[in-house]
């Protein structure tokens, strides 16, 4: 799985459900019927899920009282492990995870009704294949394994039918994807414990099956597939691009697949993309009003990141600040990532008048010759609109003026850019090797890409 993880907005907003609920409550009244109000269904709370609003989710749980249906205590703990997505340093929220999900895997095992029997084993084995992640980054894999052993089992159980069934690929896929693509020393250790073998192909076309017709789990399969195809194991960087664009069209207004397709194109250094569907999620975060303040600030840390990228510490160091004012939604370590862009965005900006809105960076650089990064700045505007050449000639100019250590590697991944607009292919390799071996460049799986497929214009 990769390193690095991203719904319809199906839900209603509050001003429809203003309308609608006077409405209902005159029916009721009108029949002489008591109203009471209706159980969540899944998609109800995967919606709110999937936009970051775990407090409106979890209420949504508590409507009729507190969760007691395996498939409501799944959702329950499915929360905390969306929040845990943002959050995943939080001690606190493993716990609170370990104790939810057994309490889904006691209750599906209370179920006794032949009709409710699939149901259950749909979310007893989640409930398990959850619990083997989270002791697999315990590092306790004796159980995480035996935990994936029972998840498997379930999924595959005569009892899950229809549509069910396909709401298990997603389980079944991830089991079979990481079990045959684990490390060796785990592989002799699922022999040791008769653990079934895994299966990339299969995993992989499960998982494509919950992502085109699972109820529950569509989001959730096609950004795995997405971080699979872009991870160090497979750098099918073009089927990610795939599968992501898939993820967008179905999900085309949620703040997870905005992030999500964010997190890809920073990695492949298409900075400008990621910096436009951030701006896509914090405009609809500011729709919704209540979207939690972890997901805001992770938003605003992996917007920092793509404005330092795009060679913009001014517009960084701002997103930062900003962020670090907020206090609230700040873990440890997001403070920490956002403390430490501030301060480096400061210190490479440092000295130049930015401008406020569109500027002509030739225009800059020639008037301030001795600013490396403005004729950084100059070479990269010529390279998105194909000047190629010039684009080179101003590198060459920011490398002479003295560039900073933290731009050498994405000056040098723009120079390949360059030359494989000019049909150098052979120049263009060289460079995207070099940058590929460059720590803590956040286009590394960009220098990858362009070795497998030249950079164009629609590239």
């Amino acid at each position: 799985m990769n390193d690095n993880i991203e719904i319809e907005a199906g839900k209603e907003s509050g001003v429809k459900r203003g309308v609608r609920m006077p409405v209902s409550a005159l029916l009721v009244a009108c029949t002489g019927a008591t109203w009471a109000p209706a159980a969540p269904e899944p998609a109800e709370i995967l919606t709110l899920l999937h936009d970051g609003r775990f407090e409106s989710a979890r209420q949504a749980l508590r409507r009729t009282g507190p969760p007691a249906k395996p498939s409501d205590l799944f959702l329950d703990a499915f929360t905390t492990y969306w929040l845990l997505v943002f959050d995943d340093e939080n001690d606190a929220l493993h716990a609170t995870l370990d104790a939810q999900l057994q309490a889904t895997i006691d209750a599906a095992d209370r179920v006794s009704e032949p009709a409710e029997a699939g149901d259950a084993a749909l979310w007893s084995g989640s409930s398990h294949l959850l619990v083997a992640e989270l002791r697999a980054s315990q590092r306790r894999a004796l159980t995480a394994a035996f935990e994936a052993k029972k998840a498997k089992r379930l999924l595959e159980s005569d009892a899950i039918a229809g549509a069910g069934a396909t709401d298990a690929q997603f389980g079944l896929g991830t089991y079979n994807y990481v079990a045959d693509t684990v490390p060796s020393y785990v592989k002799g250790l699922r022999a040791l414990l008769f653990l079934p073998r895994g299966n990339r192909a299969l995993g992989l076309k499960q998982l494509d099956q919950a992502a085109s017709g699972s109820r529950y789990f569509g989001l959730e399969a096609r950004t795995f597939l997405v971080t699979i195809y872009a991870n160090k194991h497979e750098r099918m960087y073009g089927r990610a691009i795939e599968e992501r664009d898939r993820l967008l069209a179905a999900f085309p207004d949620t703040i997870a697949s905005a992030y999500a397709s964010a997190r890809l194109d920073l990695s492949l250094g298409r900075n400008d993309a990621a910096i436009a569907q951030l701006a896509r999620a914090e405009e609809r975060a500011r729709s919704l009003g209540d979207v939690d303040p972890v997901v805001l600030r992770c938003i605003d840390l992996l917007l920092a990141r793509a404005e330092l990228a795009a060679l913009r510490p001014d517009r960084a160091e701002a997103t930062a600040s900003r962020a670090l004012g907020a206090g609230s939604g700040l873990s440890v370590s997001v403070r920490g990532d956002l403390e430490g862009i501030r301060a480096t965005a400061k210190r490479l900006g440092e000295g130049i008048v930015w401008p406020q809105g569109p500027a002509d960076f030739g225009k800059l650089a020639e008037a301030h010759p001795k600013s490396a990064l403005l004729a950084l700045l100059a070479g990269d505007q010529g390279l998105r609109a194909g000047r190629a050449q010039e684009a080179l000639d101003w590198f060459a100019r920011a490398s002479a003026a003295g560039l900073a250590a933290e731009w050498l590697a994405g000056s040098q991944f723009r120079q390949g850019q360059a030359e494989d607009l000019l049909g150098r292919r052979a120049q263009a390799l060289e460079l995207y090797k070099r940058v590929s071996t460059a720590p803590g460049f956040p286009a590394r799986d960009g220098a990858y890409y362009y070795q497998q497929s030249p950079y164009g214009p629609t590239r």
